[in-house]
């Protein structure tokens, strides 16, 4: 578990000293993050996401020229491969002041994001905790702007298994380390995905990722 709260912590840091501001390009945003992961002596765990406004909506869109606009929801995901180790995180954050459906659609997902952290335990399904954090969205109206499964294992590999979708067979185990990262994406509008990596136990889980949110 070191390498990898090594890996953890360097991102960490890097979210915690990222500046978002309007007219900076997505591309820009994202080079920033590998010199600082180059500085940290680690490499991208995976190729970065910075996706602003509307592009917000694609879960995996890869930066572009487009320049971060004030009032505009900007989606950051991205971790560090150290000593053969990897994090990954996603944090959503907005340029300004929210909007309330900002807002609204921020904390919806944080509300399913916490309710999976809460079922997650040695001996559970996978995909009880992706339904814990899908029938949030649901009950809200949401249930088809979430589009992907609410986690995966993540180690020497971005993903390994578990996978924590609605189909998975997969019982947790204590040790593993998984992510729990639901969003919701509405098209012509943007989308909201909040991701943290925690530890799977015997009576629950320990929260590995501590950036603000």
């Amino acid at each position: 578990m070191g390498s990898q709260s090594n890996a953890i912590k360097i991102a960490e840091d890097i979210f915690r000293e990222l500046r978002l501001l309007p007219g900076t390009t997505e591309k820009e945003v994202a080079r920033w993050i590998r010199y600082e992961l180059k500085l940290a002596g680690a490499r991208e765990a995976f190729r970065t996401i910075v996706a602003s406004g509307v592009r917000s909506v694609k879960p995996h869109a890869f930066p572009t020229n487009k320049r971060l606009r004030s009032g505009e929801i900007v989606k950051v995901d991205m971790g560090a491969l150290y000593m053969g180790y990897r994090s990954d995180i996603t944090r959503t954050y907005f340029l300004g002041k929210p909007t309330i459906k900002q807002r609204k659609i921020y904390r919806l997902v944080l509300k399913a994001q916490l309710a999976a952290i809460k079922k997650v335990k040695a001996g559970v399904k996978a995909r009880a905790v992706d339904r814990a954090a899908r029938s949030v969205i649901e009950r809200a109206g949401y249930g088809k702007n979430f589009i992907h499964s609410t986690g995966h294992g993540v180690g020497r590999k971005v993903h390994e298994p578990p996978k924590v979708s609605p189909k998975s067979e997969a019982i947790l185990k204590a040790g593993q380390v998984i992510t729990i990262e639901p969003g919701i994406y509405i098209r012509g509008w943007g989308g909201i995905r909040i991701e943290d990596m925690v530890r799977v136990t015997r009576t629950g889980c320990k929260i590995l990722t501590r950036v603000p949110k």
